[in-house]
């Protein structure tokens, strides 16, 4: 059963995934050994010691050949090291009860385990699977929600002040992210805690769920901004599940969009505008359909379609003018023209616009709160980058410094690769004396790639 991977050895879910015995396993290691030119004799004992962990783990070559049987990279085996680099957990559930309690619990097994490596710019969930979750969720209506569990009952007071926690986390994430990691796991971790133990009606139930789909999804961005794909991929498949048993259809559109960026941002744009047109099936909020279409544009404006990021961009603007109050899901509520002006600049900038892109950046930057000081700092970086395509070296200098400086502020590794790479390209006009000074700067004040 599906249910059973959190229990069993990730190797032992691999083979049973594959049909293939202990036996089956180490006659392909043999094989692979073979053809290498090795001297191995693997047999089933090895692998049952290997599953059961009385051998912490199989040595360089067996991990080698695994690898190269399971389709897995070697740089992979290499920076991620025993058991984490099989491929155990890269099959989305559905989204059955069943299958959300499952996908929940897995989360919960992660924040208990914050040992376990995280696959950085790796998917635990690949394009074609992803695909394939957000169709299964806009197909699948939701149905009767679990019955309750033995526990305790959660009580009217526990709920709002759980649903009241939530909504100020979200908005502290917006400034305080690093500050913040620590509430939104610990809230997130309880919420998923009730759903599994307490004891609930329907409504309570729905509640809960709608509590923590919004935590998966503010940790989600957590991950993201520090460069922890897999990680924010799989906080946002769950909160994906968790909306959809509170049948919150805006809150679960929002959700496919967030995975509708990373997409984007791993430059999988086809994958993206797949997940956007799904999530916009099933939305009704103004504010929130302006913001999957701008998530579209930049997707469209990735694989160099000019006349349709256009449209796109367009839509969203018409449709945030729409937006009324009181109709705005809280994930949606940052939206804004200054968002408008920074996506559409980013995308004329992708699509070799770049006066249109400095104009739209420019009105990006002044229309930011102070409260926005990590897409200020992403607006001044791609106005850098404009400036820099249109040959006004001391404009790009000074933008990519006050970029750096924002987003060193904001501790949030996603800014800071952009801005990285801002200054990175300015530096290649190394003779140039704001040029100069700025590598200069950055050298002192950027950390270390890694």
């Amino acid at each position: 059963m599906r249910a059973s991977r959190l229990e069993q050895h990730p190797l032992t879910y691999v083979r049973h995934r594959l049909g293939w015995s202990m036996e089956r396993l180490a006659r392909e290691l043999h094989l692979a050994a073979a053809r290498h030119g090795m001297i191995l004799n693997p047999d089933r004992d090895r692998v049952y010691k290997w599953e059961s962990g009385r051998v912490h783990a199989p040595d360089g070559d067996y991990q080698m050949l695994l690898a190269e049987l399971l389709g897995v990279d070697q740089e992979l085996v290499r920076t991620m090291g025993w058991p984490w680099w099989l491929p155990a957990y890269d099959i989305p559930y559905g989204f059955e009860p069943d299958g959300t309690r499952a996908v929940l619990r897995e989360v919960l097994v992660a924040l208990q385990h914050p040992e376990r490596p995280d696959r950085r710019a790796f998917l635990a969930v690949g394009a074609a699977a992803l695909t394939g979750v957000g169709q299964q969720w806009a197909a699948v209506e939701p149905g009767r929600l679990l019955g309750a569990l033995h526990g305790r009952r959660v009580d009217g007071t526990l709920l709002a002040w759980l649903e009241t926690r939530t909504d100020e986390l979200r908005a502290m994430t917006n400034t305080n992210a690093p500050e913040c990691t620590d509430l939104v796991h610990s809230l997130l971790r309880t919420s998923i805690q009730l759903i599994d133990n307490a004891v609930y009606d329907h409504a309570t139930e729905r509640r809960l769920h709608q509590v923590t789909a919004s935590a998966a999804q503010c940790a989600g961005w957590l991950h993201f901004d520090q460069g922890e794909h897999a990680a924010a991929q799989t906080h946002w498949i769950a909160a994906l599940h968790a909306a959809h048993t509170s049948a919150d259809r805006d809150l679960g559109a929002g959700i496919l969009s967030d995975l509708a960026y990373l997409a984007t941002w791993l430059n999988l744009p086809t994958t993206a505008v797949t997940l956007l047109e799904t999530a916009q099936s099933r939305t009704r909020s103004p504010a929130a359909r302006a913001v999957l279409h701008l998530r579209r544009a930049g997707a469209l404006a990735t694989a160099g379609d000019e006349r349709g990021t256009g449209h796109a961009l367009i839509t969203a603007e018409n449709d945030l003018d729409r937006a009324q109050p009181g109709t705005t899901p809280a994930w949606a509520s940052w939206m804004s023209q200054a968002d408008v002006a920074i996506d559409s600049g980013r995308c004329w900038l992708a699509l070799g616009r770049t006066r249109t892109a400095q104009e739209s950046l420019s009105q990006a930057v002044a229309l930011l709160p102070p409260s926005r000081e990590r897409t200020r700092s992403l607006a001044l970086a791609y106005r850098a980058e404009s400036a820099l395509a249109q040959h006004d070296l001391d404009a790009a200098a000074a933008d990519a410094r006050t970029a750096l400086d924002t987003a060193l502020a904001t501790d949030a590794g996603r800014c800071i690769t952009v801005v990285r790479t801002a200054v990175d390209h300015i530096a290649a006009h190394r003779t140039h004396p704001a040029v100069t000074a700025l590598r200069e700067y950055a050298q002192t004040t950027l950390p270390a790639a890694g």
